[in-house]
């Protein structure tokens, strides 16, 4: 046989109905300590044009600290939906304090928020993180941080691979625009703004500089594909970077071809930074526990049929749940499992998910009532797994297969 390939989709709640979803991220990177202002130590402007965004890097982390806000606006005709994430970091010690606000209009479309955003239209979420070097925290609703480690064991580390890369390369936080400036080198002479600054205009390549979107919607700009995007960066008269602003619009095509932020007419991601060592990353308050989220999360398909889980994970995603016992805490509820093993003869896209959808009907149908009376909307399900397709040498046939988890939302 020849190889197999991992389909993507989402997992959407229906009534009586399915859909599946598989996860895909890349592995945590490591990160250089800060260095110069330049790798020769001559001021920023003073380095080849080629090397200056690099320099500057350099220079704003030997600033020592830095305010940063990070924004992605995703426009529609229904409203635009906009994830902020403000906060302090430090980047002497490699730490940093985070929160993140995301809005979602009611009218903005729905495929695009449920699946690619993770969030319902009409959403509002307020989140807290925290970075210690290569740890990242996210602090629940119960008030109890739950850490991100990436010395954990490798099945968690690759579990969570895309929320560690929030522990960045450039600065304390990643998963900006600042990872995104360090390895670009302009070509054209930058404008001088009215304080002495820099401003340099750039077309990058958008797998690139999706460093700066959501991983969700990163991974489908493939590597190596020519789509570039237009980049601009302003550093300071000291050559520090101070914003960096990319505009997604070009490449909105091949997104919404792949099925992705469909509806989406506009994106756009800006990072802002400033107070260059005049900043202070508070200590996470005395009190607040701290718990090793490998040891207090789980993956969908190591649920029991009847047990309980939370998705405050701040995954963003069902990658891991938490496992709490059924009750206010629980926030969907797994009432069987489905596993699929089929021949297709044509197209076998599809088929993996629609054969889970009917096992899982079955199963709701049997359940014990108290697993699935509490059902959001009621009488409905969602169906959570992955389908691997390989085909033949010869011959027109494929296999199909896959593993699923039955489950209920409960609000």
């Amino acid at each position: 046989m020849r190889h197999s390939r991992r389909l993507r989709t989402a997992a959407v709640t229906l009534p009586l109905l399915l859909a599946a979803v598989g996860c895909q991220t890349a592995g945590p990177v490591e990160r250089p300590a800060a260095k110069g202002a330049s790798p020769t130590g001559k001021p920023v402007f003073e380095e080849r044009l080629a090397d200056q965004l690099s320099a500057a890097s350099r220079a704003t982390a030997a600033t020592g600290s830095a305010r940063f806000t990070a924004t992605v606006t995703y426009g529609s005709a229904g409203g635009s939906a906009v994830e902020r994430t403000t906060g302090v970091l430090d980047y002497a010690k490699d730490t940093a304090r985070v929160e993140r606000t995301v809005d979602i209009p009611r009218r903005f479309p729905e495929k695009a928020a449920t699946e690619d955003l993770g969030r319902a239209p009409g959403a509002t979420a307020r989140e807290r993180f925290a970075v210690e070097e290569n740890d990242v925290s996210y602090r629940t609703s119960r008030g109890t941080w739950l850490r991100y480690s990436a010395s954990g064991s490798m099945d968690f580390a690759d579990s969570v691979s895309g929320f560690l890369e929030y522990a960045g390369e450039t600065a304390p936080w990643g998963r900006t625009l600042a990872e995104v400036v360090r390895h670009e080198h302009p070509e054209r002479t930058p404008e001088k703004t009215g304080d002495g600054g820099r401003r340099y205009e750039l077309k990058v390549y958008a797998s690139s500089a999706s460093d700066a979107l959501p991983d969700d919607v990163a991974l489908h700009l493939d590597p190596g594909a020519a789509d570039k995007v237009p980049l601009t960066v302003v550093l300071d008269k000291d050559g520090r970077l101070v914003r960096a602003e990319a505009d997604f619009r070009p490449v909105l095509g091949v997104l919404h071809a792949k099925g992705v932020l469909t509806g989406v007419s506009s994106l756009r991601a800006q990072y802002v930074l400033d107070g260059h060592g005049r900043t202070t990353v508070p200590p996470v308050p005395a009190g607040e526990r701290s718990e090793d989220a490998e040891q207090v999360t789980t993956t969908m398909d190591k649920l029991q049929p009847g047990a309980c889980a939370s998705t405050d994970t701040g995954l963003g995603s069902l990658d891991r749940v938490l496992k709490v016992p059924c009750g206010k805490d629980a926030e969907l509820r797994v009432f069987g499992r489905a596993r699929v093993d089929k021949t297709v003869q044509g197209d076998p896209r599809g088929v993996g998910e629609a054969a889970a959808g009917e096992k899982c009907r079955a199963r709701f149908r049997s359940a014990p009532a108290a697993w699935t009376s509490g059902a959001r909307p009621a009488g409905s399900y969602t169906v959570y797994g992955g389908t691997s397709i390989s085909y033949e040498y010869t011959g027109p046939d494929s296999t199909v297969r896959g593993d699923y988890t039955c489950y209920v939302t409960l609000r």
